[in-house]
This record gives structure tokens, sequence and C-alpha cells, in this order.
């Protein structure tokens, strides 16, 4: 019996590896895969083969403001997180189009012109759904300005109104015939016969008065393809607009074959009442959902109610170089994004809780038990230290590890001892370090590796670095508290808001600030021979930090001249401007302090000022002998 039901889990746990066998059909207010009923809870994957959300300047390496999706290790990441959770249902997010800035890899470049990057994109996630047993909406014009909208789009077929320019319209009619004539570079499949298309959508929030544009799509891209679904790209907010929506879909646009609504904290209605408007009429789904107080309960009514299914706002992609990416989206609020398995810096939105509640309702709304939780099956990779003479680590992250912990050897055939507790790396973004060796004695030779783990299991070890002479120690101080500094002036407090504070200083999550209209605020470090120092400040003002040593703690001398400074400009939001733009971003160097160094001030300046700039984000220490944060 115990064997019976081993092999069961394996299963169900390993149904995500087989191809679909149907088309997705509609019958009625259900969909149907074969003569099974088709129900799921899924995710949004915004970034899956383009941008959504990004940072400027995180990678020396890319020319556009966030970091473009890799087709290896970021895509097929991107699958086994879903896969872990037990999706079979994603969304993507739109196309991009381009506005002529060359900010941003652009889907549509020009009138009939696209480009064959970004349809590989699609491409290699097409391959990978089909792998995993996936479906995807495919979303594509958004009805904004970021990225390159309906309005980019306008413009670049010379029209004024998208929906209603017949030159626009035709243009929009052209991408839909390339995309569904489109042959897959992976698989040699065309989009029209490839059954991991869930549904077709043709853009992301269009206005719900745009009944006649819908209709003339709709109708076009049924007479190309046949073979799938079309959501409608409206969103209602409410029973009431939820009634019209149906209404104009049964009368003027009958193949409209999904309508949708969404769940967030400004929308009206339950997912009960929204059902009621679409019983027997079309199936619903929730294309987009979160909150902070109603979590479970949505997952609940999906699942009581006849409604198909609902995506979870969003999953966000571990990053090519190393580290996770971020959760802080450019809107409404901090809490959209999240990574699997859930982390430390999530606990604000309860994101490992939510996480593992989709993971359990995609299985509850199919009717399956929930099958144990598997452990990561990939090494984490390991990159170069950052840093010479110092270990300072780096590593691609284990798809469904929740932590990691870092062994190291004096020899590259060991033995190997764990030099660190379980690490958390959520509050280290890709680019910064995720472990620095604060215990390694200085002038040994060492050899590192990482290992991932979960609560089922762990990873095999990554690949192995080494050997690193070791000429100083690094500790990274990301100012969660101050303990690990010497003293610190009773004017600086930590704070640690989330939205819009996160993304302002890009996802470091704590900062040391002044009281408004105090003085100026001071941190000391203390250590045995002190090495370096890197200083990372957040300020939208002028330049107001001084940098001071001492070898007594009592005379103190200046320094700021002899430090390495860079600048990165603040900048927009690309959606709400300057409600959460970014701020100027300062990092101070000094890779040799004086000799005998053993204590060094930071002071913030702009003493008396009403705002708390500037804002010190986080310390990375060199020593070669102790750090002592224990005032004498």
């Amino acid at each position: 019996m115990i064997k019976i039901l081993s092999l069961l889990t394996f299963i169900i746990a390993t149904s995500n590896l087989f191809a679909q066998d149907n088309f997705i059909r509609r019958s009625g207010d259900k969909l149907m895969d074969g003569d099974k009923v088709f129900r799921f809870v899924g995710v949004n994957s915004p970034s899956i083969t383009g941008p959504y959300d990004g940072y400027r300047n995180t990678s020396a390496t890319s020319k556009y403001a966030y970091d473009p999706p890799e087709l290896t290790f970021e895509m097929e990441s991107y699958f086994k997180d879903m896969d872990q959770m037990g999706v079979t249902v994603f969304r993507n997010w739109g196309i991009t189009v381009s506005n002529g800035s060359d900010d941003y890899e652009a889907f549509v470049e020009a009138p009939g012109i696209y480009n064959e990057t970004a349809f590989r994109r699609i491409d290699k996630m097409l391959q990978l759904c089909n792998q995993y047993n996936m479906r995807v909406i495919l979303c594509l014009v958004k009805e904004n300005k970021y990225w390159g909208g309906t309005e980019v789009f306008s413009e670049m077929h010379g029209g004024t109104d998208y929906y209603s320019d017949p030159a626009v319209r035709e243009g929009f009619k052209d991408l839909l015939y390339a995309m569904a004539n489109r042959k897959n570079f992976y698989t040699g499949v065309a989009y029209k016969d490839d059954k991991a298309i869930l549904a077709w959508e043709f853009g992301n929030e269009v206005p719900n008065s745009k009944v006649a544009w819908i209709a003339e799509m709709a109708k076009y891209l049924k007479s190309i393809d046949s073979n799938h679904l079309i959501a409608d790209p409206r969103r209602a907010n409410g029973p009431e607009h939820m009634a019209k929506l149906v209404n104009d879909v049964l009368v003027n646009i009958p193949e409209i074959d999904i309508v949708k609504t969404r769940q967030y904290p400004n929308y009206k209605g339950t997912v009960k009442e929204l059902w009621a408007e679409c019983e027997g009429k079309r199936p619903m789904i929730i294309d987009e959902f979160q909150a902070m107080d109603r979590f479970t309960p949505i997952l609940e009514e999906i699942v009581e109610t006849g409604t198909t299914g609902g995506l979870l706002w969003s999953l966000m992609k571990n990053q090519q170089n190393g580290g996770i990416g971020g959760h802080a989206l450019f809107h409404a609020y901090s809490w959209g994004g999240s990574r699997w398995p859930g982390f430390n810096s999530g606990e604000y939105f309860n994101e490992a809780h939510n996480l593992m509640e989709i993971r359990a309702y995609s299985y509850k709304i199919r009717e399956l038990p929930v099958p144990p939780l598997p452990a990561p099956i990939d090494p984490p990779f390991l990159f170069k230290t950052l840093e010479q003479n110092t270990a300072s680590l780096k590593w691609q992250v284990a798809p469904g590890a929740r932590y990691y912990f870092v062994e190291r050897a004096k020899s590259k055939s060991g033995p190997w001892n764990k030099v660190s507790g379980n690490i958390d790396i959520s509050y280290d973004l890709y680019f910064y370090p995720m472990f620095t060796d604060s215990t390694a004695t200085i002038g040994e030779s060492y050899f590192y590796r990482v290992i991932g783990a979960n609560v089922s299991g762990t990873t095999p070890p990554s690949n192995i670095i080494g050997p690193i002479i070791i000429k100083k120690k690094l500790v990274m101080d990301n100012l969660r508290d101050f303990s690990l500094t010497y003293s610190h002036s009773d004017n600086l407090k930590i704070n640690s808001e989330t939205y819009p504070r996160l993304r302002q200083t890009e996802e470091d999550y704590f900062q040391a600030e002044r009281t408004s209209k105090s003085s100026s605020g001071e941190i000391v470090y203390k250590a045995d021979g002190l090495k370096s120092l890197a200083l990372f400040v957040f300020s939208d003002k002028v330049d107001s930090i001084t940098i001071e040593y001492s070898v007594d703690g009592k005379s103190w001398k200046d320094i700021t001249n002899n430090v390495k400074k860079t600048f990165r400009e603040g900048y927009p939001s690309p959606i709400s401007g300057l409600k959460d733009n970014t701020i100027g971003k300062y990092t101070y160097e000094i890779n040799s302090m004086p000799k005998q160094s053993k204590y060094v001030k930071i002071v913030t300046g702009n003493a008396g000022a009403a705002d708390t700039y500037p804002w010190i984000g986080r310390v990375h220490i060199g020593y070669i002998g102790a750090l002592n944060s224990d005032k004498d």
C-alpha cells in the first residue's frame, strides 16, 4: 500500500512533464481539455519574455533600463519554479513596441517588422510550455505608455486613434497574422497549431467601450486561427461591469470565449458575485489578483464557484547574473511581485504563505491531492569571487531553494566544512555579494562551494571556485539594525518602509537616516586593521557624506577627498513618474585605508534639513583582524 501511494504521489508530482494532447475548448461556461473540465490556479509571469520591471544600471553589460530576460537559465528557471508550484496556466504581460528610444528591446520594431530575438523568447516559452505541460494566455499590445503600448503602436503606424484609425487596425491585424503563422524556431510548430497556447488576449486593460474593435479583431483572428480561444481584453470592475461585458460578448462578440475580472483592493465585488453574472453564459477567470486581507478567501471562492481559474499577480524571475529579482513593482504598492518559494524580505506581504496557498489550490481546483514539496534538484552555479583576495560570493540560484549554505575547504577534494548559517539571499540583490567570509584566516588559501535547500532536501553542491588566498575579511552590513556598528548617534534611525521606499532605493531594504531637522548623523565602525570601505547612499539632494578615520577613536582625520565616488542619477518610474521614482545613488569606495586605521566614521551632513537625506543603505567593511561592535 505504501509503495502504491508513493507511486501515485510521484505520478502527480511529475504530471507536468508530459505534453498536452488537446486544444482547450469552450463548452458553455466551462473550458474543456478533451472530455474533462479544465480549471486552474496559476500566476502572471510578466517578465518571462520581456520587460516588466527593473532598475537601471544594475547590469553593466545591459544598455536597457532593465535586465533583459535570457533564453536559457532565466526562462527555464521560471518554468522550474512554476512546476514546483503545480502551475498549469500562466499569463505573460504584453509585447513591447519601439518608441525610438532604444531604451528597451522592442518586439514590434516598425510596421510589419518584428524582432527575431524577441520572437525567439516567445518560441522558447512555448517550447517549455509543452515540456512542462503548461498553457499560456498570450497578452499582446498593452493599453499604456511604458515599454511601448497602444499609443506608440498607433504613432508607429501613422495613426491617431489606436482603435478607430484604419491603418492602425490593419497594423494590428498584421501582428496577429505574423504571430498566428509564426513557426517556432525550436519546435517547428506554427503558433496557430501549438496546444500550449490557452488563449489569445489582444491587450492588457483595453477600455470596456471598445466593443467594435474587439469584435473586428476577434473575427479576424478566428479566421486565421480556429484552434485557440480568445480572452476578452477588457476586465470587469464589479458585478455591474461584468453584466455589461457578458452581454456585449453574447450579443456583439460571440467569438470571445473567456471573460475576465480582477481581485485587487480597488476592485468591486466578490468572486461569487462576479461569477453569478457569468454562470451559464461564458467561462470567467480572475486574470490578476493580489490582496493583503482576502488572499485565501479569494482562492476558496474561485474553487467553490464555477470560476475557471485565477492567476496571482505576480511571479518574478531569477537572475542570469545571480540572485533573485526584485518584487517592489513600479506602481500602486510594493507587494505585487513574489519570488518562489518566498523569502524573509517578503514577510510584510505574506509572500511564502501566499505562494504555498497558490500551490495548494492549484491542486485543489483540479481535485488532486497536494504532493509533498519536492527538493530543489539543480545545483547553484557559483561565480568567481567579486573581489580579489577575499571570499565575496554570488551565485545563480537553484530553482525552488529557500536558503543556501556555503562550504569551505583547503583542498579541492575536501574535507568540506560549513562556514555559513542558512542564508536568506533576498536582502542582497543580484548586484551585491550574497555571502562574504568573515571567519577565514588571513594568509590561508581556500576553495568554496554552495548548496541550496528547502524543507524537503538539498541540491547537489555547486561548482567549486578557488583557491582564494585571503588577504582581508569582508562584512556586509545592510543596516537591518545597528548590531554591526561600533556606535551611532541618537538621531539616526533605521527605516524599513516598503512603498514607495523600496522603489526609491532599488530594493535596498533598510536605511539609516537622520531624524528630520536634526544635526548631522554619525555611524562608527571599529575593526583591527581596517583595509577597505564601500558605502551605498541614497539622496535626491547634493552629495553630503563625510568619511573620517582614526587610530584611537579620539583623534579623527577627514579622508573624503581620497574616496572613489560614483553617482547614478535618479530616474522616474515608467508608469507613475515622480510618485515613486528612484533617487540618486552614491557609491563611495576606499580600497586602501590609511595605515593603522582602526575606526572609520561616516557623517551624514545635511544638518537641520527638513528632509532626512542622505539615507545610508549599506556598508561593506574590509579588515584583517576582528570587527568590534561592542563599545568600550
